[in-house]
This record gives C-alpha cells, sequence and structure tokens, in this order.
C-alpha cells in the first residue's frame, strides 16, 4: 500500500522552539489560511513522506536523530492530514471524504443565521499590492516616527493640554448631545480604518501577506477587520508582538498628533474634529483593544509574549483538566507538558476567561432582547444564554459522567456533601430578617414664616428652648397692615352713617342696597385683615424644641414673608423607610427588629412596624434614600422626581424605647423580623416578578 501525496501547495517554515526547546515547525495551508505547528517526529515523517512506501518513510524518518516512530504514529500523521484535507485531492479516498465533510458543516437557513449574526466577515478589498508599494516609502519615515515623533509629540500635546485643562474637560459635555455623538463615531471610524492598516504594514515589515481587510459584524455592530494571518509563519517574537501591536501604535501616533493638533489650532470644526480623534482613540484603546480577555489586540499580544499559539483554546484545555482534578482526582495526565509558572499564567487567564466569558454573553443576550421586538427578542435572548453559557456547562457535566468509575471514592463523598450544604442553603427557608432602609426624624417638624413683610417687635423665645403647643414665639408688627386697618375702619364707619341718613328719607331708600354691600365688602376686608394682625403673633402649631432661630434677631428688623424664622421640632422620633416589593409578602403590621443608625456613635434600638403603604411609591419623598446620595435604593432622576427601579412600599415604624429627635435627619437599616423563606424561594419570587413585569406584548 503506497501512502497519498501531499499536496503541492503546502509551505513549511521554521518556527520558534516549543518551551521545552524543542524545534518546531510551520505547517501553512494557503488555499484556506489554516496553520498548524508540528514538533520534531511529525517532521521526520514529513520529510520522508516522498518515499511513498509506508515501510521506507518509517525507515527515512527513523535514520534522523530522536525516538523510534512505528506504524501507529505514521497512522496517526495520515489521520491528522486527512483530517484537515492536507492530503491531495487526486486520492480517491481523500475525494471521497469531502463530500461527508460537506454535509456535516451544511446547516439549515435558520441554523446560519442563529449561529451567524453574532459575528461574521465581509471582505472588501485584498489590500496586499498596495501595501507593497507603500511599504518602501514608509520604512524609511516609520521608525524614526514611531521612535522618536511618537514621544516628543505626545509629551509636548499632553503639556499643552495640561496648560490648557479645565478647557479641554469642558469640551467633554459636547460628546453626550447628538452633534457630539455622531463626530464622536466619524472619528472612531476614521481611528479605526488607521488601526487596522497600522496592523497590516507591521504585517508586511515581517514579510507577511495580507490577504483580506474588510468589515466584520459583532451582534450586528460594524468592526474594521484586517487577516494577518500569515503572522503565524514568523518566528521572531519581537516582530510578533509588533504585529499585534500596530493597530495600537497606530491609534496612540494618531491621538498624539490631534492632542497636539487641539492645542494650536482656533476654535472651530478643525479643533472639534481633533478633539474627537484625541478622545475616540485613548478611550477604545484602552477600554477595547488592550483587553486580554477578548480576542483583540490585548489577546494576541498576551499570547506572543508568553510565546503561547492558540492561548484561548490551550488555556480552556488546562482549565477544564485541573476542574476535573480538583473535583473527582480523575489522575488524567493535563493535556500538554508545560513549566509550573506558565501552567499557572494560563490558568489563570482561563478562569478570568470565563468568567468574562459569562458577563459578556449575559450582556449580549439583554441587548439583543432590548435591540429586537420582543418576541424576537425573548427567542434571542435564550439562544444565547442556552448556546453560548448553559451548552458548555452541559457537555462539560457529561464528560464528568463518563468518567465517574475513575473518580476516587473521597472526592465523590465530598462533592456530595458540598451539593447536599449548597442545595440546603438554596432550598431551607433559613433567612427571615429583612433589611429596610429607614430615616431616623422628629415626629413632626414646623418652619415658622412671617405671614406679611413685618417688623420684629419682640422676641419671646431662645434656641433650643422647649415650647408647648400654642405658646407665643415672636411678636411681628407691620404699620402698613395697621394703616390698611385704619383705612378700612374709617370706610365702615362712613358707610355706617351714609346708610342711617339715607333711611330717613325715603326717596334715597332704593339707594341703600349698593351701600349695604359695600359695607360688606368692607367689613370681611376688615375682619381678613385682622386675622393677619392676629397671625403677627407667631404661635407654636405643636409642642418642641425651638431650632434654627434665625441669628442676630433685634427688635424693630425687619422680616420677609420667605424667611424661615424658626423651627419647632417634636421630640418624639419617627421613623420612616421603604420595604422592596418582593419582600412585602414576608412582612406585616406589628413585625419588630432593630434600627442601626449610620452614625457609629448611636446604639441600635428596637422599633416595631405600624403601617405599609397600601400602594407602592412612585417617586420617593425620601430622596436621602436614594443611590443618588448613596443611599440603598436604586433611583433614577426625571422632571417630577427620584422614580424607583424597583417597587418600593413606603413604612412607617415605631422606636420601642423612649428616644429623643435627632437634630438632623440620620439614614440607617431596620433590620426586621419577617416570615423565613429560602434563597431559592427568593430568587423565584424576583424571576417570576420579572416575567409578569414582561410578559406584556
Amino acid at each position: 500500500m503506497q501512502l497519498p501525496a501531499l499536496r503541492p501547495d503546502l509551505q513549511l517554515s521554521a518556527a520558534e522552539p516549543a518551551h521545552d526547546g524543542s524545534p518546531q515547525w510551520t505547517l501553512a495551508d494557503p488555499l484556506r489560511g489554516r496553520y498548524f505547528k508540528v514538533g520534531q517526529a511529525a517532521m521526520r515523517l514529513l520529510r520522508s513522506w516522498h518515499l511513498g512506501n509506508p515501510e521506507q518513510v518509517l525507515q527515512g524518518a527513523n535514520r534522523e536523530a530522536g525516538a523510534p516512530l512505528g506504524a501507529q504514529d505514521l497512522e496517526g500523521m495520515l489521520r491528522f492530514l486527512r483530517g484537515h484535507d492536507l492530503i491531495s485531492a487526486s486520492d480517491a479516498e481523500q475525494r471521497g471524504s469531502y463530500a461527508g465533510k460537506a454535509a456535516m458543516q451544511r446547516q439549515s437557513p435558520w441554523k446560519q443565521v442563529l449561529h451567524n449574526y453574532l459575528f461574521f466577515r465581509i471582505p472588501l478589498w485584498r489590500p496586499d499590492p498596495f501595501l507593497a508599494r507603500a511599504w518602501p516609502v514608509l520604512e524609511r519615515i516609520g521608525p524614526r516616527l514611531l521612535r522618536w515623533g511618537l514621544p516628543l509629540m505626545l509629551l509636548f500635546g499632553v503639556f499643552l493640554v495640561l496648560r490648557d485643562w479645565p478647557r479641554f474637560i469642558a469640551s467633554f459635555p459636547y460628546l453626550f448631545s447628538l452633534g457630539g455623538l455622531l463626530a464622536f463615531g466619524a472619528a472612531l471610524i476614521f481611528s479605526k480604518f488607521c488601526h487596522e492598516f497600522g496592523h497590516a504594514f507591521m504585517a508586511k515589515r515581517a514579510g507577511c501577506r495580507v490577504q483580506s481587510m474588510g468589515l466584520a459584524f459583532m451582534v450586528l455592530f460594524p468592526l474594521f477587520y484586517t487577516d494577518v494571518s500569515d503572522a503565524w509563519r514568523v518566528t521572531d517574537r519581537r516582530s510578533r508582538l509588533l504585529i499585534g501591536a500596530g493597530g495600537i501604535l497606530a491609534e496612540l501616533l494618531l491621538a498624539s498628533i490631534a492632542l497636539l493638533a487641539w492645542s494650536l489650532l482656533p476654535d472651530g470644526p478643525a479643533r472639534t474634529a481633533a478633539f474627537m480623534l484625541a478622545t475616540a482613540t485613548w478611550l477604545t484603546t484602552l477600554a477595547v483593544n488592550l483587553n486580554p480577555l477578548m480576542r483583540f489586540d490585548g489577546y494576541f499580544l498576551i499570547a506572543d509574549y508568553w510565546g503561547i499559539d492558540n492561548l484561548q483554546g490551550r488555556a480552556f484545555a488546562l482549565c477544564r483538566w485541573r476542574l476535573r482534578e480538583a473535583l473527582f482526582g480523575f489522575g488524567e495526565a493535563p493535556p500538554e507538558p508545560l513549566p509550573e509558572r506558565l501552567r499557572r499564567r494560563m490558568l489563570i487567564w482561563g478562569y478570568a476567561s470565563w468568567l468574562w466569558r459569562a458577563v459578556l454573553f449575559f450582556g449580549i443576550a439583554l441587548m439583543v432582547y432590548h435591540l429586537f421586538f420582543k418576541v424576537l427578542g425573548i427567542f434571542l435572548m435564550v439562544v444565547e444564554l442556552s448556546w453560548f453559557i448553559g451548552l458548555p456547562i452541559w457537555r462539560e457535566v457529561q464528560e464528568w459522567w463518563r468518567r465517574k468509575d475513575k473518580a476516587q471514592a473521597s472526592r465523590q463523598r465530598r462533592n456530595l456533601l458540598v451539593l447536599a450544604l449548597l442545595v440546603g442553603l438554596l432550598l431551607i427557608p433559613w433567612r427571615s430578617s429583612i433589611s429596610v432602609p429607614v430615616m431616623l426624624e422628629a415626629d413632626q417638624v414646623s418652619a415658622l414664616h412671617a405671614p406679611v413683610a413685618a417688623r420684629l417687635q419682640k422676641q419671646l423665645v431662645s434656641e433650643g428652648e422647649h415650647v408647648s403647643a400654642g405658646q407665643p414665639l415672636l411678636q411681628l408688627v407691620s404699620p402698613d397692615l395697621e394703616a390698611r386697618l385704619l383705612i378700612v375702619r374709617q370706610e365702615i364707619d362712613i358707610l355706617q352713617l351714609q346708610l342711617k341718613r339715607l333711611s330717613a328719607r325715603s326717596e334715597t331708600i332704593a339707594d341703600s342696597g349698593i351701600l349695604e354691600q359695600q359695607l360688606a365688602t368692607a367689613v370681611a376686608e376688615h375682619r381678613g385683615l385682622k386675622a393677619q394682625q392676629q397671625r403677627l403673633q407667631v404661635l407654636a402649631p405643636h409642642a418642641g424644641q425651638v431650632r434654627d432661630l434665625l441669628p442676630e434677631l433685634n427688635e424693630g428688623q425687619w422680616l420677609a414673608p420667605q424667611q424661615v424664622l424658626a423651627q419647632v421640632v417634636s421630640t418624639h422620633a419617627r421613623l420612616r423607610g421603604y420595604v422592596p416589593e418582593d419582600e412585602l409578602s414576608r412582612v406585616s403590621v406589628g413585625a419588630e427588629g432593630r434600627f442601626v443608625s449610620e452614625d457609629p456613635t448611636r446604639v441600635s434600638l428596637p422599633v416595631r412596624l405600624t403601617a405599609i403603604d397600601a400602594t407602592g411609591s412612585e417617586y420617593l419623598t425620601l430622596e436621602a434614600l436614594a443611590s443618588e446620595y448613596q443611599g440603598a435604593i436604586a433611583a433614577r432622576r426625571d422632571e417630577h422626581g427620584l422614580q424607583p427601579v424597583h417597587g418600593q412600599y413606603a413604612v412607617q415604624l415605631l422606636p420601642l424605647q423612649k428616644l429623643p429627635a435627632p437634630a438632623q435627619p440620620q439614614r440607617g437599616t431596620v433590620q426586621l423580623s419577617g416570615e423565613r423563606s429560602s434563597l431559592l424561594a427568593s430568587l423565584w419570587r424576583r424571576v417570576a416578578a420579572l416575567g409578569v413585569r414582561e410578559s406584556g406584548f
């Protein structure tokens, strides 16, 4: 039996040695743009593959230095070559496998849409000829520009911006306007265009072929991309790092130029464009491109720095192995031999990437839910969560089950115990307390004002004095009010005199009706003025303590109606707060608890729930409890006030111990005893409430 011939277009090149120092080679498939790393044993077989006869191939391979190779090694190599379509199409068996592979890859249209809407590429341009013509020019000026021009422009630009820092910062609010968002989007598109050319030129510098440039869509959001997969052939680590950092260097150069231009240009569209370019490039580079947990520049930079090809796949395999051994102790060998330090790095990166991907996919699921109409949004959200989070977990659990016979008995008992504890933690109703954010304040607080513009005649109380209800506090006098009273009194006397004279003459008795109406109006006005005059004596509306008395009050001083002259604060304290809607079923009037103030000098005290509003609060009256003021209740502000994000019911509580009213309202928390509930039941109530809220179509 003869071995099938290899494809003639395959390319072999030396690669960077492995971590153990053994030589490696890169096997490139230019037709499909795929690259494979092969070791010394595979390379010995490939060197003798042209001999055709299996025995001769093995003899030729074993004549080279290294461990002896057998028929199993040759069969494994053949399976690898056939599986990746590296065998020539002239081989009948290879041709026969194409139909089966195509059928396996063929998907129904709805599956294609479902799998590809998250990420797909559209190549638009083959830039290699242009890069080949432009690179010689850039090669002459590029090194000096990056080595000297970029640091000097950056330092000079930062120096000038720091001198005019308030104006630079004042430009940021413009970003949140419609015009600012459009300008920011245009600057972002231009900076990303330069970013991709940075990768392309650095790849051309390393002698690579740039196969295509175009648009990539991530959850229907367009991004530029550059295919620099030919960089797998590069053996120099520094060159590969420069290819990965080429986009960031291009954006930093653009940002430095824009930063310098902002300081030198006059106010106008050009300066605004420079500001947008500077901010867009810095923000996106730091927030996205340098994140090593996303498959952008930061990921490839850390992979090249560690010298690990296919970091994600190898790190995930290592993490799965470590998790299985920690949980069950299967006793399996690690996926590949690695130095302990590098293995630790990969484990940290892999587990961090798992957490990041879970958060990212959950965020994408929420985004697609809100992006499309509700029915399609719910469907896509469920698909995202099940396909990208649920399915990998399910497959890993299946692997655990298949290996159950290899698991150590001690580990199984430990896992069962931990599982029982977790189930108990979720199902046993051990949670009884309910946290209620509250305000401790005086039972009654009344602000005192002058009824009209008046002059202080006599001050009858002092700051901090205890007063009873109806006790006079301040005696005011209003000359204007007294003058008006005198005028109205005289008008009443005149009208009464006229009525007496008319009643004595029969021919004018018909005019008395008009005078009586005028007299009634004057009497009503006099009574109103007298009532105002009586209010000039400021009385305590209720018992309490006088606080915040207007300082430096002098007899004869004029006082305006809008001025707060003093406050009468009740000596009794009360507690008001809000119970979350999802905890409402666990609490009832009469429940007791303890109040803990944010003021550490105050001791906790027992309280009792006395009232719960029948309806939820549309807006918070106790705004100090809102998140806007670092409170515990998440709220958003609109034109009417602070609206709670989740349902809140106002409650009132009564201290069970005698407690003086605080000088100022104090924020705190009441741990209220309620009906016991398990974590799973609480979670179910929240999910059910969310489902009811979102079920309206």
